[in-house]
């Protein structure tokens, strides 16, 4: 049999060690030829066969990603546990083994998964917990781009208001929940156990400023006018949307502080 190449070395390590069932099923399911080439790559050395130090690799990964996912949804995993986020990642990487070669996107269908995952069943709040801790994620990892301030409007004329438009900063995310996650967040956050929860509609904005990402939950007013911008609508369309133009000034002074603007979306 010829020496295999480079790539299709790398593919059979992929196959193995990310094998659903384990290492040996995985070898099972190989063709003789691609058998023989495990075997050459991992020999058996005293006390360990070389389906165990084939594990070694497989657990490796595995635990490597668990670990990752447990920094990127640490809220979560408090309210679970250790032996409860095990199971969930396990059951979570074998629906949805990752996609892309950087680990930071391996927990992108995780809140949709918990959906619909058995552990939701006593804790329904699970699935919008994990949105808010992967929009902070994602916030965090958003391109950056110069803050608007006070002072650049101060040129911007009385006539020209109603057409100015704003731009979101790249780090904001919007999140429509049914559960008070912010609330949830900041127990886990603090060691503590959560209350008793009610289900609730529930508006956050998350940004990221300088180096650290902030996350609020707002009322439904700033939630509309949010998405007002999203949708590219100039600022008079705004105030129109919201109803009330001195709400909608408010709202631009706090966006102004907390840097949720950008001085065009391309800077």
């Amino acid at each position: 049999m010829p020496t295999p190449t480079l790539a299709e070395t790398q593919a059979l390590l992929w196959k193995l060690i990310t094998a659903p069932e384990g290492v040996a099923k995985g070898l099972e399911g190989l063709g003789a030829a691609e058998r023989r080439v495990a075997h050459s790559l991992i020999r058996p050395r005293s006390p360990l066969s070389a389906v165990e130090r084939w594990d070694i690799y497989a657990n490796m990964y595995f635990y490597r990603l668990r670990d990752c996912l447990k920094d990127d949804f640490a809220a979560v995993a408090g309210v679970l546990g250790d032996a409860d986020f095990h199971n969930l990642i396990t059951d979570y990487l074998l629906a949805y083994p990752p996609r892309h070669f950087s680990l930071r996107y391996a927990g992108d269908r995780l809140p949709d998964f918990l959906q619909e995952h058995e552990l939701s069943r006593h804790r329904p709040f699970l699935a919008d917990l994990a949105r808010l801790e992967y929009a902070i994620v994602d916030s965090f990892d958003a391109a950056d781009a110069a803050a608007l301030t006070a002072d650049d409007l101060q040129s911007v004329q009385a006539e020209d208001w109603p057409g100015l438009r704003l731009h979101l900063s790249p780090s904001v995310r919007s999140l429509q929940l049914e559960w008070p996650a912010g609330e949830i967040w900041e127990d886990a956050k603090q060691g503590r156990e959560p209350e008793t929860i009610e289900a609730k509609p529930t508006h956050m904005r998350v940004w990221r400023k300088e180096l650290r990402v902030f996350h609020k939950t707002i009322d439904l007013s700033e939630a509309v006018a949010l998405a007002e911008l999203e949708r590219g609508r100039a600022f008079g369309e705004m105030c129109e949307t919201v109803g009330d133009a001195e709400a909608a000034v408010s709202m631009l002074r706090a966006w102004l502080a907390d840097e949720l603007l950008c001085r065009s979306r391309d800077a």
